[in-house]
């Protein structure tokens, strides 16, 4: 199981830190990016899901927790880093998983990072039998999640696919609202700005032709940013 990590982290030195720790303790951690300022730190948690962040709390444009107040609501595990200790009360403030100081001591990061790790494994496991709560005109509807096919951007609107003969449930909520605040699992994966897919319904993945096809026959376009990134998620 590979979980996806983003590093927030002005100095070389502690992003080289964290990726040789990363790699020699925990290779199942992935590290998709690395970003040194706060408006692409911004840009990129707004386009892409990750598991962790670890971030610095002082970046060359600005403290890093103005980064937090600006995303979408994410599911991810935060660990802060800092070569100051008076910071630690504000990281956990702002639902920090773990504190580093630096340098980072091996010792440290193995612990902070094991818990992270155990904790994203045990939700994932919960995944087949959880429930999400879906508003309605009436009220809400609760859903089985493994029972979610895809999911369908309308404007304002989102189209929730189900296992119910093709049957839909059109949501008075965004497709980013839909993603991040009542499916937020790893088994779904947004393949186009349109378009969110439950992973165990994927049939043929067209690289070529930026198609994918379920197991019911629709056929999902998946957009060129995302092409690559769905790539290594399929290969691995």
């Amino acid at each position: 199981m590979i979980f996806k990590a983003l590093i927030i982290e002005d100095e070389i030195l502690a992003r080289e830190t964290l990726k040789s720790y990363l790699a020699r303790y925990f290779p199942d951690i992935k590290v998709m990016a690395e970003i040194d300022n706060i408006n692409e730190a911004v840009n990129y948690l707004n386009e892409n899901i990750v598991d962790i962040l670890f971030i610095d709390v002082h970046l060359k444009d600005g403290k890093s927790l103005e980064i937090l107040k600006q995303v979408n609501a994410g599911d991810y595990k935060i660990i802060f880093t800092t070569a100051h200790d008076n910071y630690a009360l504000e990281a956990f403030k702002n639902k920090a998983f773990g504190y580093l100081l630096k340098p980072i001591d091996p010792i440290d990061f193995k612990e902070i990072v094991g818990r992270v790790l155990k904790d994203l494994i045990a939700v994932d496991t919960n995944d087949s039998s959880k429930k999400i709560k879906v508003p309605t005109s009436t009220g809400y509807i609760l859903l089985d999640l493994k029972d979610i096919i895809r999911c369908e951007a309308e404007s304002n609107y989102t189209k929730i696919f189900t296992k119910n003969n093709g049957a839909y449930i059109t949501v008075s909520k965004t497709l980013k609202y839909v993603e991040h605040e009542l499916i937020h699992s790893k088994k779904f994966i947004r393949v186009h700005q349109s378009h969110l897919i439950h992973t165990a319904y994927v049939k043929v993945f067209e690289v070529k032709n930026n198609f994918i096809t379920l197991t019911t026959g629709d056929k999902i376009p998946v957009s060129r940013a995302k092409r690559n990134s769905m790539f290594s998620d399929f290969q691995q």
